[in-house]
């Protein structure tokens, strides 16, 4: 049987690596650095060459037994080359992990858009406080919002028959 590594348990098929591990009062904080290659600038699209600098986020991740988890990633920022685009500087996302403007990973956010969807707000709210995850109502109910739009709306729009005079 082959043996796992910690990368392998907490993050499988995601790119980084786990610099450390500590437990601190029932929160487990996993110290994380992206591995991933560079990233593409969000405006343009093209893939970054020269790294600007790194810093720390701290996400909330989904539990791990009785424990709450903290995974705290480094991450890159990149300047953007190309001289026709706004962007100067932009960070990169993990896939699977991270996303922009987040403070819990992809993964928490999927279990608690379900936990969402099948309960509502309240009682989504009660099932969270006795899972160890962070969520009240009111981020529940905003994770229910609606689908965003496509990027090409359709051309002709069918209007349904209308009079006035028959109320």
């Amino acid at each position: 049987m082959a043996s796992k590594t910690i990368e392998d348990v907490l993050f499988p098929w995601i790119d980084v690596r786990v610099e450390g591990v500590s437990d601190s009062s029932g929160i487990l904080v996993v110290e994380a650095v992206s591995t991933a290659r560079p990233g593409r600038c969000p405006n343009c699209r093209k893939q970054a060459r020269r790294i600007h600098s790194t810093y720390q986020r701290s996400l909330d991740e989904r539990p791990l037994g009785l424990f709450r988890v903290i995974v705290r990633l480094r991450v890159r920022r990149y300047f953007c080359d190309r001289g026709s685009c706004s962007r100067a500087t932009f960070v990169e996302q993990v896939p699977g992990l991270s996303a922009r403007y987040r403070r819990s990973s992809t993964g928490l956010v999927g279990w608690l858009r379900s936990i969402a969807i099948e309960l509502g707000g309240r009682p989504a709210a009660r099932l969270c406080r006795r899972l160890r995850l962070a969520a009240g109502r009111t981020r529940l109910l905003r994770l229910l919002t609606a689908p965003a739009v496509p990027d090409r709306a359709p051309r002709v729009l069918g209007v349904d028959e209308f009079a006035f005079r028959k109320g």
